[in-house]
């Protein structure tokens, strides 16, 4: 019970500051089924081979900074992320029953932790009241041009990242072109 809770906290406090559009979708939105045929497809590109090394990546605070898009998971069908160096971002998704959802805010990059965590905040980070409004994740290069976000329902970083990359807590980031 507490859980639902705080989910209808979230959810009400968020309701503001969010800008929601709805439009008419003419082509399809992906099901379940379609969105875990897709990231099949994106895990065999992806071994944990594949993953980069620290000492071979760039950065991450200066590799994550740009467009980045959204693969469809369970929770949306599409989307995108803009990262800027001044730790901004702004986030558009479109969720599978056609509405889409613009957030912006700020976030924070710890990498003095394996896995890297990022707050991902609504407005603004470090301010009363807004670990109700924060996505707690954990991310990870992929590539140069492939990040994964793994963000938990409970308020808490994650400890490690799903192996089910299509599921609605896990974002998979392909640098937009």
């Amino acid at each position: 019970m507490n859980h639902f809770k705080f989910q209808l906290f979230f959810i009400l406090l968020m309701i503001p500051a969010l800008t929601v559009h709805t439009k008419e979708v003419k082509e399809h939105p992906m099901n379940g089924n379609d969105a875990d045929k897709q990231h099949t497809e994106l895990v065999k590109l992806m071994s944990p081979d594949s993953v980069l090394k620290e000492s071979t990546s760039k950065d991450l605070t200066q590799l994550i900074v740009g467009k980045w898009e959204l693969l469809p998971n369970k929770r949306s069908s599409e989307g995108f992320i803009i990262f800027e160096l001044n730790g901004n971002y702004e986030m558009y998704e479109k969720l599978h029953d056609g509405t889409g959802v613009t957030t912006k805010g700020e976030y924070i990059l710890n990498s003095n932790v394996t896995p890297v965590k990022i707050d991902i905040c609504l407005d603004k980070c470090n301010t009363t009241g807004s670990e109700w409004t924060t996505l707690f994740g954990i991310i990870r290069a992929l590539s140069n041009e492939k990040l994964e976000i793994h963000t938990s329902a409970d308020g808490k970083y994650p400890s490690s990242f799903s192996d089910d990359k299509s599921d609605e807590y896990t974002m998979m980031l392909s640098r937009s072109k």
